[in-house]
């Protein structure tokens, strides 16, 4: 019998990753609202622990981790970047940049292959695969922190540029009919991920990679419900580092 993976978060996601232990063989043990965390991790040794909250329940979940479980730590989370976690001290944690959707009612979509990196990463990998989800594990931090900063920025320039474009675009239409608003929001974001992380990066690098997203799907719609409270955030995080972000302060200003 393999030891239990513990699951903090059972969502749409979570149910997905859920799924993809079981079919390898995992025991899996959810933490929900109720779950009494300490009087759990006094009764089994899990495998990894895999925080599938929220991105703004994220610092709340990971300051509940019992210190005997910080060396089996996995985050999924949007927008989610090394100095989220730095401060918990975790021991080599683990994080899939994950790029696949799962909602309500339908079967989870792919757009592109999973990278995921750390401790655990290889049964990530192996058993998501079980389940016909691509994933791939990642040589090193930097690699992990360059597809980290890509979603970041997939999620935000659409997001945020699908505030300024016509209802229900989606991002087809924003690569080939609003190139330039892209880019001068990729180009505002990127600045940000750059202070967000002490690190620079190709911007032309990741274009092409966001772009590649892209061609996972079309039709995926740019503007989500969270659109407004991401741009909010972007630009207080901007204003905390003294940034100047002119494209987005513009659809802030328009919206």
């Amino acid at each position: 019998m393999k030891k239990p993976i513990v699951i903090l978060g059972i969502g749409e996601l979570g149910s997905v990753f859920a799924r993809a232990f079981l079919k390898n063989n995992y025991p899996v043990y959810p933490i929900t609202r109720k779950t009494n965390i300490k009087k759990l991790a006094s009764s089994i040794d899990p495998e990894l622990i895999l925080v599938c909250t929220g991105e703004a329940d994220l610092q709340s979940a990971l300051a509940q981790i019992p210190e005997s479980w910080k060396d089996r730590v996995a985050m999924m989370q949007n927008e989610l970047l090394p100095r989220d976690w730095i401060d918990y001290h975790f021991v080599y944690p683990t994080v899939i940049s994950v790029w696949f959707e799962k909602k309500k009612g339908m079967d989870s979509k792919v757009l592109i292959s999973s990278p995921v990196f750390g401790k655990k990463a290889q049964i990530i990998v192996d058993s998501l695969i079980l389940i016909d989800i691509p994933a791939h594990v990642l040589d090193d931090e930097a690699q992990l922190v360059f597809e980290l900063v890509l979603k970041n920025l997939y999620i935000l320039t659409t997001n945020i540029a699908g505030m300024a474009i016509e209802p229900g675009a989606n991002v087809e239409s924003l690569r080939t009919h609003h190139l330039q608003l892209m880019r001068e929001v990729s180009s505002d974001i990127i600045k940000l991920q750059s202070s967000l992380t002490g690190k620079d990066f190709d911007q032309i690098a990741l274009e092409k990679s966001m772009i590649k997203a892209f061609e996972g799907d079309l039709d995926h719609s740019c503007m989500g419900r969270s659109a407004p409270a991401r741009l909010n955030r972007t630009l207080q995080l901007a204003k905390e580092f003294g940034l100047d972000l002119p494209a987005l302060q513009q659809i802030k200003h328009s919206s």
